[in-house]
């Protein structure tokens, strides 16, 4: 374009220069156009000394001196802001596996964790007597309808389920404020609430809804009036600096995580390099935080920083704070500036040491990109230590709400755990093997629940040291994931396999969410998965609670169509490793079927799911009576969808 304008001017200048009389009455051009004088040559002007420019003192004038600009951190005037809305809905069918529940019977002791629907179960009187089948059974309004009893049968087994939607609102902002300095935090609103559980009449204050049926509007939740929480719950906050010689510095309370999220998983999902996986995230009821101060150091050959290594401090637990024990006056902005605990010898420390080399999903992706494999390890152990204690294990229930009885019930705990973890992960086009394993050792003291307390003790009160008995720690667990990808990545088959040792303790009041039951043993053997890792719909997530005193193989096949659609299809069978806290005295667990079909959308952050699970129960699950009969656990069923945003 510069040469196209130059030759416009010159062919300007030529123009113009060649029309007759341009140069004016005795002008340098002569007739014909030719110089003066003819001979239509061209005189060339001799050189010389150029000429000196004219002299301006404006023009010479020195520039006034600038003060250089002082130096600072480069500052980044970003706010990234992340998350996901989604909203879920579930349908569970005899969660109970259809064992009758006795009537009068502690929540402890249940043969399952879960319970009939109210309207199906017997009603008592206040001793826990039963007086009657309840009037709004479905077996009775349909007899007081005409319907044949056979009839009624049939159509009111298809009612024993529960039916629920809730919702979630994850917001996840990040404030960069330099390139190096951040500062995260996570705000879940609507944290799984219920849709439909905080209606206008709930309280039953409202004039315009006296009655449910005459409900208009949902308040929100408010923690101990329409709910357990409050309708916004800040669950995270904590700072990041980075220096450029490899040090990262985290304090604050934020997420736990490591490995494959076995024994700390921080609820966010884990990315496995499929389209699926933005599913995962959503679908997580559970999450570990950690109050923490952490380092961390990059390092590794040619600088890349591959390796790094990590090293925290964690106050797991503070024991009861001021606020707490003697109430708001002694809380922030009351009598005192701040709340701090009242004990310093009841804290649960914990340390942390770990090194890991561990490649980002990009990183990832660009390593696999070359057709080599990509291996990923890492090795961390946790220190748990406590001296002092609630006898009760915990300073906020059983009326232990004042500064004497917190008094009056600490005991000496003595609790030392050590939990080592290794984890591994080896990538290979579309190969995954990952493995995490862990193990847990220690000691602590306990309540001897083989002594009951005498009549007449106050239950606060009676335990002393000398009513506790010491007890070891030791258990082991893993997780295996297998995937393998066929047809350009688009049908995978893999294989889940996972073992967590048990604990011999009886089954009726055991939890096998809890890793101290009531066992006559001196060492707790029983070894829990983290209840955010999900491995099934039904077996573990619900009816168990999570993979403990188990072992599992889980086949499954996933195939992906039309960019966005997949379908996933899971055949789990799972079996106990000590057969002496089942039910039925037996190893099986049972074999479960779970289906699902995804929708998610590459270009735009949307995605839609619906799956559906079958649990057939086998020998752990059919129920011994004391008569010496026996009663068969039956299917469960659950249907679920959820549909969500992410951003």
């Amino acid at each position: 374009m510069v040469a196209a304008l130059g030759w416009a001017v010159v062919g300007v200048d030529t123009a113009a220069a060649a029309q007759p009389g341009a140069g004016g009455p005795g002008g340098p051009i002569g007739p014909g156009g030719g110089p003066p004088g003819g001979g239509g040559g061209r005189r060339d002007k001799k050189e010389g000394p150029a000429e000196e420019a004219p002299k301006d003192k404006e023009a010479l004038r020195p520039i006034e001196p600038v003060p250089a600009t002082p130096r600072r951190l480069r500052r980044l005037e970003l706010f990234d802001l992340n998350g996901y809305m989604r909203m879920r809905g579930d349908y569970f069918h005899r969660l109970g596996l259809g064992l009758v529940e006795p009537a009068g019977l502690e929540d402890g002791d249940r043969p399952q964790r879960f319970f009939d629907p109210p309207a199906e179960s017997l009603e008592t009187d206040e001793d826990g007597n039963i007086i009657g089948t309840n009037d709004a059974s479905c077996l009775n309004r349909l007899t007081d309808n005409g319907v044949s009893a056979n009839r009624a049968v049939t159509r009111c087994n298809r009612r024993h389920g529960f039916a629920s939607a809730n919702m979630r609102l994850r917001l996840e902002p990040s404030l960069h404020i330099t390139d190096t300095v951040h500062v995260h935090s996570q705000v879940d609103i609507l944290d799984n609430v219920v849709l439909g559980s905080t209606p206008d009449s709930l309280t039953g204050t409202d004039p315009f809804a006296p009655l449910d049926l005459y409900t208009r509007s949902q308040d929100p939740p408010v923690a101990g009036t329409s709910g357990t929480r409050d309708s916004v719950v800040v669950k995270r906050a904590w700072g990041d600096i980075r220096f450029g010689w490899g040090l990262q510095v985290e304090f604050g309370r934020m997420p736990w995580s490591w490995g494959m999220g076995m024994v700390a998983n921080g609820g966010n999902g884990y990315a496995k390099l499929e389209k699926a996986d933005i599913i995962r995230q959503l679908d997580r009821d559970h999450g570990d935080s950690v109050d923490s101060v952490r380092l961390g150091f990059n390092f590794g050959k040619d600088r890349r920083r591959t390796h790094k290594l990590t090293v925290s401090w964690d106050w797991a637990n503070s024991g009861p704070t001021t606020a707490q024990l003697l109430g708001p006056a002694y809380g922030e902005g009351g009598t005192i500036g701040q709340a701090f605990s009242v004990e310093k010898f009841d804290n649960v420390h914990q340390w942390s040491i770990g090194i890991e080399r561990r490649d980002d999903t990009e990183m990832l992706k660009r390593k696999l990109s070359l057709g080599n494999p990509v291996f990923n390890w890492g090795i961390i152990s946790w220190l748990r230590y406590q001296d002092l204690d609630d006898a009760y294990g915990s300073g906020s229930v059983d009326g232990v709400s004042d500064l004497q009885t917190y008094t009056n019930s600490l005991v000496q705990r003595r609790a030392l755990l050590l939990t080592p973890d290794a984890w591994m992960r080896v990538n290979w086009r579309t190969l995954r093997v990952e493995l995490e394993a862990a193990a847990t050792v220690g000691r602590f003291s306990v309540r001897d629940f083989d002594t009951p307390l005498e009549d007449g003790q106050n239950s606060l009160n009676a335990l002393t040291s000398d009513d506790l008995v010491d007890k070891t720690v030791l258990n082991f667990g893993y997780a295996l994931e297998f995937k393998y990808g066929f047809f350009d990545d688009r049908f995978h088959i893999g294989l889940d396999q996972g073992f967590a040792t048990g604990d011999p303790a009886s089954p009726l009041g055991s939890d096998p969410t809890s890793p101290i039951n009531q066992n006559d043993n001196d060492r707790f053997t029983q070894f829990r998965f983290n209840p955010a890792y999900n491995v099934d719909l039904l077996l573990f997530r619900e009816i168990l609670g999570t993979v403990s005193n188990a072992a599992y193989f889980k086949p499954w096949a996933a195939f992906y169509f039309f960019d966005h659609f997949s379908a996933r299809a899971d055949i789990e069978y799972a079996l106990a490793a000590s057969r002496q806290s089942t039910l039925g005295n037996r190893f099986s667990y049972g074999v479960e079927l779970d289906g699902a079909l995804r929708y998610h959308d590459a270009r735009e952050p949307i995605f839609f799911q619906v799956q559906y699970g079958v649990l057939f129960p086998l020998g752990a699950f059919n129920r011994n009576l004391a008569n010496g009969g026996r009663e068969d656990a039956r299917a469960v069923q659950t249907l679920q969808g959820q549909l969500g945003i992410k951003f």
